[in-house]
């Protein structure tokens, strides 16, 4: 073990407990007398030469292989006052700005000053979404400074062997593309590198199958039920569940059939659905993903209650409405008084989202079931439907007083909806929403309800923004940073066509 990490241990376990390590030889002669310090006062004194000393023993790495110069920029360099902008954000202000910034800024055919382009890279390592923005925005100085650094090899490479040799990224980058254009090939180079690639990896290339997804796919999404990462065989579940014809769905319809059996009404009654709990998995089933403990609140369920919900969410949702001829509306009335109906709500949402079913999204968003949310893909069923449609029953829920009470969840409800309109929510809407946002935080907005109110703002079509700052009650808590939101990104956005 090296002397730092026997230091670090040491400060990790006390100074009470043992001896200080000893300090390298070469350190010794000149860390000059300790002997009459206190432990604690030694150790932090030897702790900090031995910092210095490491620091100044760094020797930067070299390299003979001959480096091209940048080529010149094409594209316009930016103007005075969003340079200005882009040092905001980089240093915080604003920073949820910079996504939309940086892909404005290259639809705009502006390119960023190079000497922010490394604090960008650094940035764009950590934050995936950020990499092909800053990319682009970068211009081929970016391009060219990303190959330079090792810890910028996200950037795409023109190499032929780039998937041989190329970094994480730049291999997932050659799969998606081979995904677009030739599905096969793609299978075929991952089928045969699979054995050893790292379970992150694998995970990553599986991730890129949802493109142009098919049937001839199944066999080998099949074969990777068995792999030893629970990542790679949630990712394999998922895309599997999206095909009708694939073995694994069968497996699932035959496993759902004797679960669910509709009974028709009578003159005294209405008709209902008998719920059967599946049996414990088999280790086929668990081959499969049927994991009673796969949601980690499943107490709100029940073991039994969570198979339910997964073999549901992977069967097609027409299975139903053909086996006992009633449409989805008819089957949730059904369910409404089943125990097990928020179970059944779930499990077809899910569903739902899986097969992108518009018409079976509005019957349970209309329903009398509500599904528990928290076990769901995060996009709202909402955002399955027509825009149109989407517009015109968000703005029903505003009207009904959804966006009345700050943080409830009818509220963040609303706020992730509209978000999830990306820029395209009609004005009226925008306009209906804002003056009842306005209204539910007349008192203040606490910290922990600003992430969804932001998250939206941040979404509001840019030909919105210029009269989104007025009306907002002054000097209440956590509303002036709202304000200086919107402010910054209207300003922020508006400079980048200004030369």
């Amino acid at each position: 073990m090296s002397a730092w990490k026997d230091f670090s241990t040491a400060a990790l376990l006390g100074t009470g407990k043992g001896a200080p390590p000893a300090l390298p030889s070469q350190l010794q002669a000149v860390a000059g007398e300790t002997a009459a310090l206190s432990d604690e006062a030694r150790f932090l004194t030897q702790a900090g030469a031995l910092a210095l000393w490491r620091r100044a023993g760094w020797q930067p790495s070299a390299s003979d292989a001959e480096t091209s110069p940048c080529e010149a920029e094409t594209t316009a360099p930016l103007g005075r006052a969003s340079v200005g902008h882009l040092r905001a954000m980089i240093s915080g202000s604003g920073a949820g700005v910079l996504p939309e910034w940086l892909a404005e800024a290259a639809r705009l055919g502006r390119h960023l000053p190079p000497e922010y382009l490394p604090a960008l890279l650094d940035r764009a390592r950590q934050d995936r979404s950020l990499r092909p923005l800053v990319l682009t925005a970068g211009g081929r100085r970016a391009l060219w400074l990303a190959a330079q650094n090792p810890d910028w090899s996200f950037a795409p490479s023109e190499a032929p062997d780039a998937w041989e040799t190329g970094s994480r990224d730049q291999r997932v980058a050659v799969l998606r593309t081979l995904r677009t254009s030739e599905p096969a090939e793609a299978r075929i180079r991952i089928e045969a590198v699979w054995k050893t690639e790292p379970a992150e990896l694998r995970a990553a290339f599986l991730a890129e199958f949802a493109t142009r997804l098919s049937e001839e796919d199944a066999p080998f999404l099949d074969s990777t039920l068995d792999d030893r990462s629970k990542e790679v065989r949630r990712v394999a579940v998922d895309l599997l569940a999206r095909l009708p014809a694939s073995p694994f769905v069968a497996r699932m319809i035959a496993r759902a059939a004797p679960l669910l059996a509709f009974q028709r009404g009578g003159i005294l009654s209405r008709a209902s659905l008998e719920v059967t709990l599946p049996p414990d998995p088999d280790p086929v089933a668990v081959r499969d993903g049927l994991d009673p403990k796969a949601f980690g609140q499943q107490k709100v369920l029940g073991d039994k209650a969570v198979l339910l919900v997964l073999i549901l969410s992977a069967v097609p949702l027409r299975h139903w409405t053909e086996t006992f001829g009633k449409d989805p509306t008819a089957l949730l009335k059904a369910a409404e008084k089943s125990e097990f109906a928020r179970a059944l709500a779930t499990g077809w949402s899910w569903a739902a989202w899986r097969q992108r079913d518009a018409t079976w999204a509005a019957a349970l968003l209309d329903g009398p079931v509500r599904a528990h949310s928290e076990f769901l893909p995060t996009e709202p069923l909402l955002t399955l439907l027509p825009e149109a449609e989407r517009a015109a029953r968000l703005t029903a829920h505003i009207r009904a007083g959804a966006m009345g009470k700050a943080g409830s969840d009818l509220w963040i409800g609303c706020l992730t909806e509209l978000a999830g309109f990306a820029g395209r929510a009609p004005a009226s809407l925008v306009k209906e929403a804002l003056a009842e946002l306005r209204a539910s935080v007349a008192g203040g907005l606490p910290w922990h309800y600003r992430p969804p109110v932001e998250a939206w703002l941040l979404r509001l079509p840019a030909a919105q923004l210029s009269g989104a700052a007025a009306g907002w009650p002054a000097g209440q808590e956590g509303v002036d940073a709202l304000v200086d939101l919107i402010n910054f990104r209207h300003d922020a956005l508006t400079a980048l066509t200004q030369p």
